[in-house]
């Protein structure tokens, strides 16, 4: 029969081991290993032809096949290896669950194909199963779905991160009998696929896989072992080697941290501010992310490469260079062909940098767990640092990691700056600083980090001078297109006036009636922006205009005309929204949301009236936020 219709017809699995048995022999005798592939990749593809039982007599017939049938195993096996890899990734499904095959002594698919994989790691042409082996990480994905149930995707985790086990534990085992002069070449290609790899799936797994996966990037570094060689290798190499262990670990949390974070600014701010209680009791005595509570295992993880980069010797100081140095310019794409069938050599020690963002995770993760750590920042530096790792070219959000070190930065090395060292900077560098940071108070999903960022910008602007502090404020009620901001700093602006070293000099007005001039208009415009939206009180702009309705009096002064001005108008709109909220046609949920906006402006209203404020609607004040 021909390859060609052996590939078309149907056949038992007793055809397909009779034929792979048959074959096996005359491969050896004739040399013709090429022709042995071709069958195994016309009996192996397609895993799911076979039934469980089915798989599991092919794979065991395999490998007795590999181990004993023949007269020359090893050569068979030499010859063929390359070819397995991918076309065995399958075979490691299984009917069987991932939680009890490990200690069932039952057989299943997913045991024969270890095996073998630990064959061809022991015994396979060593250059081509590496090669095919980084090749195969590549085709490996999660194969998870909106219309699985969360146990049948956490399963498609469980074989994804076997199946990356496997091809992981064969290119380790290979990597050490190749026998080369050049490991740099080979410690290139792995850690750069690996990084790839990592990075290409950090976002596809679960607190439950991701650890499991973790393990085994890390221990990949820290138990690498170089290929042997006839002679002594060059210094160089070895070098070489080092510089890429070094870039490999900071990669590796760069990736890592994308999503996740350990608490560094808020486990700090908790500290030097214990009054505030920004962390739940049940969570200040373990890590939390910046957005929810992260998994031990990446707290341990953090703590374990920073370790590592010691072992490698990247002294904290190294972390401090790294960031503060200029970003190194983007080189124009190499066009010249390149094989990617072999490990490329680098270059030169340039081209091994290590990772800045991963330096700047790992020198908050040094600096909060050692206090006595003696490196520090200038005022500027911090802001230099803070706004390289925040802005991206790309334009891309920071991640997870990065604004929880950015939080940690800032207020370790910004709470005791002085108004000298902030007025030292140029007005653009300072306000769009406090920008970036105010973007961040907008834009986190969690209260409490909401909170520590406001709680910086605010601090900061105490620091200031009073006209920059006044100029900032104003701008952002202004122009910040975030409505839950200008509502915030409207009770900024309020508290700044009720401290009295804000409210101005004769030498230097601070509020003035240009500036009570100005806050009247924001007033009036944001209550016509609301008065002419068809939304009415659920517009975006209510949280701005019920603080300046909170907080009326306070802001200016009790200026009559502008109270006899928008009274009125303030009770028309409550009368119109409730005619809305009346409706046949508005459903319960929007009635119920509308009603309760009413009420509450309604009494912001009816203490202007009253010529007074409410108590407990003035907003946080400075004074519960200050450093003591």
């Amino acid at each position: 029969m021909s390859l060609d219709s052996a590939a078309d017809l149907q056949y038992t699995v007793q055809d397909a081991v009779r034929a792979l048995t048959d074959a096996a022999q005359d491969a050896v005798d004739t040399d013709d290993y090429i022709t042995y592939s071709t069958l195994l990749d016309i009996y192996l593809t397609n895993s799911e032809r076979y039934k469980e039982s089915e798989r599991i007599t092919i794979l065991q017939a395999l490998d007795s096949i590999l181990r004993n049938n023949v007269s020359d195993t090893e050569t068979l096996l030499s010859s063929v290896a390359w070819d397995l890899p991918v076309l065995l990734l399958p075979y490691l499904s299984s009917s069987e669950a991932f939680d009890i095959v490990a200690a069932s002594p039952t057989v299943t698919s997913r045991k024969a194909a270890l095996r073998i994989f630990n064959l061809i790691a022991e015994k396979g042409n060593a250059k081509e199963v590496f090669l095919k082996a980084i090749e195969a990480l590549s085709s490996l994905s999660v194969d998870s779905s909106f219309d699985a149930t969360p146990e049948q995707n956490l399963d498609s985790e469980k074989l994804f991160v076997l199946q990356f086990y496997a091809l992981f534990e064969v290119i380790i085992s290979v990597t050490r009998r190749i026998t080369t002069q050049y490991p740099s070449r080979f410690l290139a290609t792995s850690s750069t696929a690996l990084l790839s790899f990592f990075s290409n799936h950090v976002d596809d797994l679960s607190d439950q896989s991701l650890p499991v996966l973790l393990r085994r990037l890390y221990l990949f570094s820290r138990d690498y072992i170089p290929p042997p060689s006839k002679s002594p290798v060059d210094p160089e190499e070895e070098l070489l080697q080092r510089l890429m262990l070094q870039s490999y670990a900071t990669h590796m949390v760069e990736i890592m941290l994308r999503n996740q974070s350990v608490d560094w600014s808020r486990r700090y701010f908790a500290v030097i501010k214990p009054e505030l209680e920004i962390l739940p009791e049940r969570e200040r005595k373990r890590a939390v992310t910046f957005e929810g509570i992260a998994s031990a295992n990446i707290v341990e993880m953090m703590e374990r490469f920073l370790q590592l980069t010691s072992s490698f010797d990247i002294a904290p100081e190294v972390f401090a260079e790294t960031i503060l140095a200029d970003p190194p310019e983007m080189e124009p794409e190499n066009e010249e062909d390149v094989d990617p069938s072999f490990p490329t050599p680098p270059q030169a020690d340039q081209s091994i940098p290590l990772s800045a963002e991963g330096c700047f995770l790992l020198l908050a993760e040094y600096l909060i767990s050692d206090p006595r750590a003696k490196i520090t920042f200038t005022a500027t530096e911090v802001i230099k640092i803070i706004t390289r790792f925040l802005v991206r070219e790309n334009g891309e959000a920071p991640g997870a990691g990065v604004c929880d070190a950015v939080g940690f930065f800032a207020w370790k090395f910004l709470k005791d700056v002085d108004q000298a060292e902030l007025d030292a900077m140029p007005s653009a560098d300072f306000n769009g600083f406090l920008q970036l940071l105010t973007s961040l108070s907008a834009t986190s999903s969690i209260p409490p980090v909401r909170f520590l960022f406001h709680t910086l910008v605010t601090h900061l602007l105490r620091k200031s001078s009073p006209e920059r502090a006044f100029a900032y404020i104003y701008d952002t009620l202004e122009y910040c297109p975030f409505e839950n901001v200008r509502g915030a700093f409207v009770i900024v602006l309020k508290d700044f006036l009720n401290s009295a070293e804000f409210c101005g000099t004769k030498e230097q007005p601070s509020y003035d009636k240009r500036r009570q001039a100005e806050t009247e208009q924001m007033i009036l415009a944001t209550l016509e922006g609301v008065e002419s939206s068809p939304e009415l009180l659920l517009d975006e702009r209510y949280s701005t205009l019920l603080a300046w309705v909170s907080n009326f009096l306070a802001v200016i002064h009790g200026s009559k005309q502008l109270l006899d001005s928008a009274i009125p108008r303030l009770r028309a709109l409550i009368e119109s929204d409730a005619v809305v909220a009346e409706s046949a046609e508005t459903e319960d949920d929007e009635r119920t949301e509308r009603e309760v906006r009413e009420r509450i402006l309604a009494t912001g209203v009816e203490f202007l009236e009253n010529g007074r404020l409410a108590s407990g609607l003035g907003g946080l004040q400075l004074a519960d936020v200050e450093a003591a």
